[in-house]
């Protein structure tokens, strides 16, 4: 099941989407946020699939609205203090460099819930960053129960924004280069990761695709098992019981390995066969002076 969440004339929706029926939304009939939802769950030690099943539901017509739909960031707690976000480098296989021998991932920490933004709104990037560089990835959600355990409640599709000429200037910032913001999709699946995902992402500026490529996720593509991964996870973060972290897993590409930089303006839109919307953000920055040294590089 994959649970969304939007504003529509000044109403909050809860619902969820159908692969076979794209243009349809399942909208819950309840009041509650899904973050409410989950975290009443584990209070009364209750099921979310089956609390969700419970409820009854009605069509809603996407193509029908005559008002613009506003994306949320799915699950998102309050307050935003309460929710984390963390990620992990080089997970996957063909992403391993020669040079590097650690057996265990590059570990990070983005920020709290202020630093993730939905679908379809416009990010603008620190005043310092040098670049920003798109890396689409799988975000695992989870929610950390009253003995401190993580409890995996699904993923989503998410853009990991960095900055990748601070790395590469110099690789001890790596850690620094993550302090960024980052988009999450409107969809989250409920359940453990499938073995594979593939997907598109593309670069627009002024409505054109400037850069574009397919990638590949999912377990099958990780050098680490999810049991690892949440191992990982909980020696980096130590988790805080209530609280919700949003964990990126690390992408297999990006438009700066080609030597593409991305500029004030462009649209960075991320696709997948395992959801129905996409992830799309316009991004705004202030970086005055284009190096061409990292063009050609």
């Amino acid at each position: 099941m994959n649970i969304i969440e939007f504003l529509y004339k000044n109403k909050t929706y809860l619902g969820y989407t159908n692969l076979n029926s794209p243009d349809l939304i399942h909208v819950f009939q309840t009041q509650s946020k899904f973050s409410d939802i989950l975290q009443e769950c584990f209070r009364k030690n209750n099921d979310i699939l089956d609390t969700l099943r419970s409820l009854s539901s009605k069509p809603f017509l996407l193509n029908s609205v005559d008002e613009p739909l506003i994306w949320l960031v799915p699950a998102l707690l309050e307050p935003l203090t309460s929710v984390h976000v963390f990620g992990f480098g080089y997970t996957h296989k063909n992403r391993v460099l020669n040079e590097l021998h650690s057996t265990l991932p590059e570990r990070f920490y983005k920020g709290d819930g202020s630093t993730l933004f939905a679908h379809k709104t416009s990010i603008t990037m620190p005043k310092d960053a040098c670049s920003v560089g798109e890396e689409a990835e799988l975000v695992v959600i989870y929610f950390i129960g009253k003995e401190g355990s993580p409890h995996l409640i699904g993923y989503a599709m998410g853009n990991d924004l960095s900055d990748p000429l601070m790395r590469r200037q110099n690789t001890k910032q790596f850690a620094a280069s993550k302090l960024r913001p980052s988009a999450i999709g409107p969809e989250l699946c409920l359940g453990p990761l499938p073995n594979t995902v593939k997907g598109h992402v593309s670069i627009k500026r002024n409505g054109k695709s400037v850069w574009s490529a397919h990638y590949s996720t999912g377990t099958s593509q990780f050098l680490y098992s999810m049991e690892a991964i949440t191992h990982f996870f909980v020696e980096m973060a130590d988790p805080i019981p209530g609280n919700l972290y949003y964990v990126f897993l690390g992408a297999d590409k990006h438009s700066f390995s080609d030597n593409f930089l991305i500029e004030n303006e462009d649209t960075i839109c991320i696709q997948s066969e395992n959801f129905i919307l996409p992830l799309s953000n316009q991004v705004l920055m202030d970086i005055p002076i284009v190096l061409e040294e990292a063009r050609s590089e």
